[in-house]
């Protein structure tokens, strides 16, 4: 099994949102303790959680975003 992954995301988080056919939303993650939304995110995932640590201490499992949302971003700047 691999093990868990962790990367720093200089930017923004976006989740997305199909609430009809045809029709993409798109949403900024922002930080549950101080709002911040531009990063760096420090993400840390185990293949089953991702958790979002923002740089003024702050954790959340709670951001709604899907693998591939977070994924695809920190594969890049990674």
């Amino acid at each position: 099994m691999i093990g868990p992954w962790r990367i720093v995301h200089e930017g923004r988080f976006r989740r997305h949102g199909r609430p009809a056919p045809g029709v993409w939303t798109a949403e900024t993650v922002h930080c549950p303790g101080c709002g911040a939304a531009d990063g760096p995110w420090r993400v840390t995932c185990d293949w089953r959680v991702a958790v979002l640590g923002c740089a003024c201490g702050a954790e959340t499992r709670e951001h709604g975003l899907a693998f591939s949302e977070i994924w695809l971003p920190s594969a890049v700047d990674g």
